[in-house]
């Protein structure tokens, strides 16, 4: 068996939740999309797949045998990258969603989104440098100034250069507050940034000329905390009179991490030493014009996990209808597929992959209402709902990405675990995912302290949303239908439950968050499933659709009781230990 990496597109499970379940071809009727045809989509999710599947699985195991490394201070990426890079930015696959006007396609985030899968799905490590670009690229349309958009969005678009995000330091991981570059403004009237950051994904490459690193940094005299922090794109090279790179800017890569997984995906440290610096947005709204880009990044952060399932689940299915297993020595070996703990394992695969990719491009499409629509409330509706699911999108897929990675492990035994197989890698890349973006935890947070409160409105949408499509599908599986009422119930609870504590015990509401979060998220899990169920009868798709709806019901539903009692325990249990005996390791 060797290391080449397989991908298979899940095209046909994609264009059934595009078509069927999210209507994307009424999405497309909007003015803002009206240049694209559902043919059109097709066609692109069509070649996306063989792009991945050609171009970029091949380089997959290449990245995670040799990882990029840091070399007379460059850094020199896997075998292929480069490569790979050149043909993907040729092909315009960078600026998908991004405007017509600025180079790119004006296509809907949920078509991107659906591509962004086959990327990660293929490999991940590769498609970190796209995302970072089409993030960078988004916050610099909302919040640069003329001169910004004309040098920079352009060649952001076309790949001809490259985009980082420079948050983190060594004292201030998600404690952003505490960052301590510090940016000046000289006798010249031009800024200069001067400080070290950690975590920069593909801080340096081969691939293009100039990149543009989007950086937080703290002004003189600014207030402490994140109201402090200020904005600024720093490009790696100085920018000369017609555009083009010219000198070095004091940015410097001092060294490259080693890591459990996305090997061919430099993590860069980063030095600034009184590097030119332009402003984006006004002084002291860095964190406010970073949130431009927070549902671009954790919506295919979403997306990873999931990518990184489908990936996994694709070739255990494989391997458990060829390998032969078990069963009375006088007879053939039937397929481990036929065992029942391993029917267990596909059909929870199944279930969790193709459920949270419904999610993800559920969100997508409501982002795409919240821009396009022509109805005002439908928009504000809309975007309220997208806010709500995307804390639960990345933290749920990418929990998922990972358990279904384990899971592929486990379906391929010790081969699994054997380097040779590839399905191991699945495990190590996906395990970043619950960490970066905001980790999970601090989603949790997110979703109960900021999007329960204010009167419920989303959560309303939410629950609004479910019932009713409960209603309408509820033929469809009965027994799913009966175990995702039960949920919402408990939801309904559990919420209460918060609410009530949200302003003088806050404390049980962060002890609970991350329950919630998963209670939600099973919620999600269930709607889905129940609208894939009503949308499957007289597609190719209905029986395996129907019978993993049948597996969600009576399977994966019923642990939202158990949430809700979770919920309820609140901080009591947690704080039962005091904080020095807590953290003393018996000797």
């Amino acid at each position: 068996m060797d290391r080449v990496s397989r991908y298979t597109p899940p095209i046909a499970d994609q264009l059934f939740l595009l078509a069927r379940v999210l209507d994307c071809p009424a999405l497309l009727r909007l003015p803002a999309h009206a240049h694209v045809d559902w043919p059109t989509v097709v066609q692109i999710l069509g070649e996306g797949g063989r792009m991945a599947s050609h171009l970029l699985a091949p380089i997959n195991a290449a990245g995670d045998l040799r990882p990029a490394a840091l070399i007379d201070g460059r850094v020199m990426t896997s075998p292929g990258y480069a490569a790979a890079y050149r043909a993907f930015a040729d092909g315009g696959w960078i600026g998908l969603d991004l405007p017509r006007d600025r180079g790119g396609q004006g296509l809907p985030r949920v078509v991107q989104n659906a591509f962004a899968e086959m990327v990660n799905g293929a490999c991940v490590a590769f498609g970190m440098l796209p995302l970072m670009q089409r993030a960078a690229a988004r916050l610099l349309l909302a919040h640069g100034t003329p001169e910004i958009l004309e040098v920079f969005v352009p060649r952001l678009v076309s790949g001809e250069w490259a985009a980082t995000i420079c948050i983190s330091e060594s004292q201030a991981g998600s404690d952003v507050g505490r960052i301590a570059t510090r940016a000046t403004r000289g006798d010249d009237g031009r800024w200069r940034v001067t400080g070290g950051k950690i975590f920069i994904t593909f801080g340096d490459q081969d691939f293009t000329p100039q990149i543009a690193h989007l950086l937080l940094a703290r002004t003189p005299d600014a207030p402490p905390g994140t109201r402090g922090l200020s904005l600024f794109v720093v490009p790696s090279r100085r920018i000369g009179p017609d555009g083009t790179p010219g000198e070095a800017n004091g940015v410097t890569v001092t060294r490259v991490e080693h890591k459990m997984g996305l090997k061919g995906s430099p993590t860069c440290v980063m030095s600034f030493d009184n590097s030119l610096a332009y402003p984006v947005g006004a002084p002291g709204a860095g964190m406010r014009c970073m949130f431009t880009m927070v549902n671009t990044m954790r919506l295919e952060v979403a997306m990873q996990g999931v990518a990184v399932a489908g990936a996994a689940t694709a070739r255990a299915l494989a391997y458990a209808a060829e390998r032969r297993q078990g069963g009375p020595a006088a007879e053939p070996p039937p397929p481990l597929a036929s065992h029942p703990d391993v029917r267990s394992m596909l059909l929870e695969m199944r279930a969790l992959t193709e459920g949270f990719r419904a999610v993800v491009l559920q969100t997508a499409a409501l982002l795409d209402l919240a821009h396009g629509s022509e109805d005002e409330g439908e928009r504000r509706r809309s975007l309220a709902l997208a806010e709500w699911l995307l804390p639960v999108g990345k933290a749920a897929g990418s929990e998922a990405g990972f358990r279904v990675a384990n899971l592929a492990v486990q379906v391929f035994g010790g081969h699994g675990y054997i380097s040779d197989s590839g399905v191991e890698q699945y495990v190590r890349d996906a395990r970043v995912m619950a960490i970066y973006e905001g980790a999970n935890g601090i989603q949790a947070i997110d979703l109960v302290t900021r999007k329960l409160g204010g009167g419920g409105e989303r959560l309303g949408l939410f629950v609004d949303r479910v019932m009713a499509d409960l209603h309408c599908h509820q033929s469809a599986c009965p027994s799913l239908a009966d175990a995702l009422e039960v949920a919402v119930a408990d939801l309904r609870v559990a919420s209460d439950w918060l609410v009530a504590r949200l302003e003088k015990q806050p404390r049980d509401c962060e002890a609970g968050a991350r329950a919630y979060l998963e209670l939600v998220a099973v919620v999600a899990l269930g709607w889905m499933w129940l609208r894939m169920a009503g949308a499957a009868p007289g597609t190719s798709l209905a029986d395996t659709k129907l019978a993993t709806a049948l597996f969600v019901g009576e399977q994966l539903l019923p642990v939202s009781s158990l949430l809700r009692q979770r919920v309820h325990a609140g901080a009591r249990t947690l704080d039962a230990l005091a904080l020095e005996e807590l953290c003393r390791y018996p000797e």
